[in-house]
């Protein structure tokens, strides 16, 4: 926007507004109707009413915007002016630069009309002082509608029939092809197309999308740049980013890369060179909507992750087999000598139910499970002849194994040949009128047969995966023995995330329950958390193929797993005596006898938590932008990430740090519910958006409430002494 200062001006001054707009990016510079050409024009017709008192007070340009809608940066700050007196004539170029929408001209006119504001035009007469120009600026205004919706028209009928055609029909170019100005045409761009079957080739293996984005940008790989005209005319390049996952989706799910173009919700077979055979771009895109569909569940477990302060090793793989249910990190309210709470792997159902439960396994001691289990792996590398029986075992199910995937295979071959089937079905019926007789039975009908067919392919796949995996895997029993005999020393070594990293890439799943000794019968519904007969049978699923591998084949610089098809494997049993965990020890019973050393004596039933003090919210806002202010964290999203809440909720807890210093200083000394419950962080964040002044009187007000509630004259509000805030005894 540009302003001028009038130098020698009448005595009844006019200030002028000019006002310029173009549709397009071609018309901005250099043409008869560009913005500058437009403003030349207003410019001379104001000299000419210079003796009126006119005079340039601003020039606001709206380049590349549709007059479809009159929410344009330019016209918005011409009404701030209008509505401050600044601007008293707005002049234009001609009428439909304002607008070519009959909806928004009338609002715009009575707003005019309002704030006694004209608009005049350099080069048409549209004057409204009589009513036949009111009707002729309607008719203007009406035809300039009509030809910015005929010219949309006119746009996409030529669009649909170049789609028809198979050209493209423009935009930025997809990732793996280049454009001929010349021919108007796509063709493969040498170094991005072998890239993009890559990703398609890879994604129909199964692999994760974010594995896939991590190995390119890691080989330097990173998004096509491209040249993007600003409105105001300048160029700025976008692009030559790192790849990732929803950008990869993205990719995966254009048709154009199998040789189709899209236009209005229709496809149509394309001129150009498709990068990925049919068959493969479908397999692709079959995984990535199972795999979005998973990725609800793996935001909540890596949420639950983050949560799990306390580094349970075997969360997530323990389970309670007596009710099916997860065996859940826990703690007590206490802590253990060295300062560390006691931590608990506890059956969800106890958690959930508490007293009325039924459950044998009820809480474990952390510390005495997996230090157990860790050495009963330990331990059985010095047994030769169990790694042996375990192999046979294993081999003698894997032979089945491949038996029932063949089996699997062929009947899932049959199904997908059926559901294509009747999928051609609804093609033909489509092509013979059958869509007009069937209507939306038709399209659903259609619709769920895609959808079982991407399920039967994905499915395919993996049965494929399995298949392989369990022909090529050669377990090798020297391998697995020093895999097992590092197990126990590179443990400890390693931070708490790599543990469970390390946990997680040999152990599949750990199953828990009570043993019962010979002679001796289960009684049901026993409490068997007392510590007093803590005989529990435990059964480990190892990972075969891993441990066969080798540790350090199957862990990069970063500890990350490497990607290998899930396979079944190997299986032991044994039974653990905890008894005597709170004196600092445990007993591996069978495949073989040892007694295991604690670091410290551990509980083994949680202890009643204490009351918790109740502290306010403001608190917490405090500490927050404490670590906001010095640097400890960055911004807000890294703070959530760090408190494990959402973004949202922390902006809104943040806000009551706007409340005034004395509210801060009485909100933190409260103690009691019931007064925490009165003056809630709802209400404290409704004050924070205040003024000072109108938080006093308001927090008076809730602090007068809360005393007349709870009858201040005979009972005490709470230990928290008043807190004056300005000339009052109390605020307000």
């Amino acid at each position: 926007m540009a302003r001028r200062e009038p130098q020698d001006r009448p005595s009844a001054q006019v200030p002028v507004a000019i006002y310029t707009r173009v549709s397009t990016d071609n018309q901005v510079g250099g043409r008869f109707d560009s913005c500058e050409s437009q403003a030349a024009v207003c410019r001379d017709y104001i000299s000419k009413h210079s003796e009126e008192g006119w005079y340039e007070a601003a020039a606001l340009t709206d380049a590349a915007y549709s007059g479809g809608t009159m929410d344009r940066p330019g016209i918005q700050t011409l009404k701030r002016m209008i509505q401050g007196g600044e601007v008293k004539v707005v002049l234009i170029f001609k009428l439909e630069r304002v607008s070519r929408n009959m909806d928004e001209w009338g609002p715009f006119r009575a707003f005019l009309q309002k704030h006694e504001c004209r608009l005049e035009s350099a080069t048409e007469n549209i004057s409204e002082i009589e009513p036949e120009g009111r009707l002729k600026n309607n008719i203007m205004m009406s035809v300039a509608e009509f030809e910015r919706l005929n010219t949309a028209k006119k746009t996409r009928l030529k669009m649909r029939e170049q789609a028809k055609r198979g050209y493209w029909n423009g935009g930025p170019v997809p990732y793996g092809y280049a454009y001929d100005k010349n021919t108007q045409s796509l063709y493969p761009h040498p170094v991005e197309a072998p890239v993009l079957r890559r990703i398609f080739e890879e994604t129909a293996k199964l692999r994760s999308l974010t594995e896939i984005a991590n190995d390119l940008n890691s080989e330097g790989h990173r998004t096509k740049e491209r040249i993007m005209q600003r409105r105001d005319g300048t160029k700025e390049t976008v692009g030559g980013r790192h790849f990732r996952s929803d950008g990869l989706r993205l990719i995966i799910r254009n048709p154009i890369y199998r040789g189709f173009v899209k236009f209005e919700g229709h496809e149509f077979t394309g001129k150009h060179e498709p990068l990925v055979l049919i068959k493969v771009w479908e397999q692709a895109n079959a995984a990535t909507e199972e795999s979005l569909g998973q990725a609800k569940v793996i935001d909540a477990q890596a949420s639950l992750q983050a949560r799990d302060a306390h580094n349970h090793l075997f969360k997530g793989i323990a389970w309670c087999a007596d009710c099916g249910r997860a065996l859940v990190p826990s703690d007590s309210g206490k802590k253990s000598p060295s300062g560390m709470k006691y931590r608990y792997y506890a059956c969800s159902l106890v958690l959930k139910e508490s007293k009325t439960a039924n459950c044998s396994v009820g809480r474990l001691s952390a510390d005495a499970f997996e230090k157990a289990v860790v050495s009963l792996l330990g331990e059985l590398s010095k047994h030769p002849g169990l790694i042996q029986e375990m192999i046979s075992v294993s081999r003698s199910t894997r032979r089945q194994d491949t038996k029932e995937l063949r089996a699997e295979s062929d009947k899932q071959k049959l199904a997908l040949s059926k559901v294509e089937e009747q999928l051609n079905n609804c093609a033909d019926a489509v092509a013979k009128g059958g869509v007009d007789i069937l209507g939306d039975a038709l399209v659903k009908r259609a619709a769920k047969l895609r959808e079982q067919r991407q399920q039967l392919i994905v499915r395919q796949e993996r049965i494929r995966q399995e298949l392989t995996a369990s022909n090529a895997m050669v377990i090798e029993e020297k391998q697995i023995q020093q895999s097992l005999s590092r197990f126990g020393d590179v443990l400890p070594q390693l931070d708490p995330v790599e543990q469970k990293e390390l946990v997680r890439l040999l152990i599949d799943r750990i199953d828990v329950r009570r043993a019962v000794e010979k002679g001796r019968r289960k009684l049901a519904g026993a409490n068997l958390t007392s510590g007093s007969d803590r005989l529990m049978e435990i059964r480990l699923k190892l990972h075969s193929d891993e441990l066969a591998l080798g540790l350090e084949q199957r862990m990069d610089h970063k500890g990350n797993k490497v990607h290998t098809p899930h396979i079944r494997g190997l299986s032991l049993a044994a039974q653990v005596d905890f008894k005597n965990a709170n004196l600092g020890e445990v007993v591996l019973v069978t495949p073989f006898r040892r007694t295991v050393r604690l670091d410290s004596r551990v509980r083994t039933v949680p202890q009643v938590k204490p009351k918790q003090v109740f502290k306010h919210a403001i608190i917490r806002a405090q500490k927050w932008q404490t670590l906001l202010n010095t640097g400890a964290v960055p911004h807000r999203f890294a703070l959530a990430k760090r408190v494990g809440c959402t973004p949202g909720a922390v902006t809104k807890i943040l806000k009551m740090i706007n409340l005034i210093p004395e509210i801060q200083e009485y909100l933190v000394r409260i103690r009691s519910e019931h007064e925490g419950w009165h003056f809630s962080a709802k209400r404290m964040m409704q004050l924070a958006s205040m003024t000072p002044k109108l938080q006093r009187v308001a927090f008076g007000k809730l602090q007068k409430d809360y005393e007349t509630n709870i009858h201040i004259s005979s009972t005490p509000v709470t230990a928290v002494s008043k807190v004056n805030i300005g000339r009052g005894p109390s605020i307000g």
